[in-house]
């Protein structure tokens, strides 16, 4: 827990702490919170939701109880949810709301059990700390994967390389001493990695960002290209797609296949921008003209709301005096049960294709992969893709489109090296 206070003299003062499940971190953060209300700041303690406010309210009551703390407490403002001590400083355990994180001002701020929050009332939340001097955020949480806590760790990751100190604290199972101090807890631990889903294991006990129901892609790579893979795809062409998406902007994405097709490499992922069809500019389409002449190969989103999208591509294929029969780009339509993304998924899973996809160059599309899981609602016995909000960036649809069997239908591939 010192690193929260080491965090007060960075110029970000936002530490974001992991621990394996009964680390005692709920426990550790409300004394350090105490502290800070002892030095006359106020903390909002906010859970992500009632039935979690219990644990932390008990370790308020009983830190202040059996500490020298009892004697700065107001005793008419000893109340079950909020204390307040003589010297001002004051702590507020809060169930995390869209109203209730719009009012409060405060100095420190905790978010526990960020996973679970609800996105709009921890955006709500995010202004709570304007016009404190101080103005320290906690960010506590089991990791689950595609959340807000873990687009806060990727982001204080990147700031710590920046500033070179350390803002994320992770301890796991087998680190904490109280939890492994004896043969027998020692064995309940490798029980429990017997016992328990793999997944499951591995977010409780191993500090591990994971997704509930499997993660769809296994073999991916999100390292840096290395010298001998760029060679390897030099010549290749460029197979693009694109969706359109006129909330989060629409998504052109390309891919390179290996020439023994073992493999893909995400080359670029390109933002075109946010509009419906009537909105789209000249500077957009020539921003795609690229990715469907010199030989690439282009597949763009068809169908149903994705008609208007599709008929201004024909009309500026016109105007700027290029054949929209050009084999070079296809239309590829997607049913609404989504059988045509199941299969272009398929493909790379029952192919055993490797997917290499930098996350430095191309954070979008790495996070969409990374994030790809199984639908837990779905009704049936077959598997399907869980749905992306309709602002989100949707680089794995233009990734799916780029590895289209409409990309590669020209190609001379054999299939009989997968059997």
């Amino acid at each position: 827990m010192k690193g929260i206070l080491f965090a007060v003299n960075y110029k970000y003062r936002e530490v974001l702490i992991i621990r394996a499940r009964g680390g005692s971190k709920s426990h550790d953060v409300m004394i350090v919170c105490l502290f800070f209300v002892y030095l006359g700041f106020e903390v909002i303690y906010y859970c992500s939701e009632g039935k979690q406010m219990k644990r932390p309210k008990k370790y308020m009551r009983n830190i202040i109880k059996y500490s020298f703390l009892k004697y700065c407490v107001i005793p008419s403002e000893w109340l079950k949810e909020s204390i307040e001590f003589y010297g001002k400083g004051q702590i507020t355990i809060e169930n995390l709301s869209e109203g209730a994180g719009r009012s409060p001002r405060a100095d420190v701020v905790v978010f526990d059990e960020e996973a679970q929050v609800d996105e709009d009332a921890y955006n709500a939340a995010e202004y709570v700390l304007q016009g404190s001097d101080l103005g320290l955020t906690v960010h506590t949480s089991t990791p689950v994967l595609g959340t807000t806590f873990n687009e806060n760790y990727d982001r204080l990751k990147q700031i710590e390389t920046e500033i070179g100190a350390e803002l994320v604290f992770e301890r796991k199972y087998n680190e904490i001493h109280f939890l492994v101090d004896t043969p027998e807890k020692v064995a309940a631990y490798e029980m429990k990695k017997r016992k328990q889903a793999p997944w499951f294991f591995r977010q409780e006990n191993e500090c591990s960002f994971e997704l509930r129901s499997g993660a769809v892609f296994r073999d991916v790579i999100y390292e840096p290209y290395s010298d001998e893979l760029q060679e390897l795809i030099r010549d290749q062409i460029d197979c693009s797609g694109i969706d359109w998406n006129p909330a989060a902007g629409h998504c052109l994405g390309s891919i390179k296949w290996l020439p023994d097709y073992s493999a893909v490499v995400v080359t670029h992922e390109i933002n075109l921008g946010p509009g419906y069809a009537l909105e789209l500019s000249d500077s957009m389409f020539k921003k795609i003209i690229p990715w469907f002449t010199n030989g690439n190969k282009l597949v763009i989103e068809d169908g149903g709301i994705n008609i208007p999208y599709v008929k201004w591509f024909k009309e500026k294929l016109n105007e700027f005096n290029v054949s929209w029969s050009n084999p070079s780009w296809r239309k590829e339509e997607w049913d609404n049960q989504d059988i045509a993304k199941m299969a272009a998924c398929t493909y790379i899973m029952q192919h055993g294709i490797t997917i290499y996809v930098d996350k430095v160059r191309f954070p979008d599309t790495a996070k969409c992969i990374r994030e790809t899981h199984w639908d837990e609602d779905a009704k049936g016995s077959n598997p399907k893709l869980a749905k992306d909000k309709s602002n989100s960036p949707h680089f794995l649809d233009t990734f799916l489109h780029a590895i289209s069997d409409k990309n590669r239908s020209d190609y001379n591939i054999e299939m009989g090296r997968f059997y």
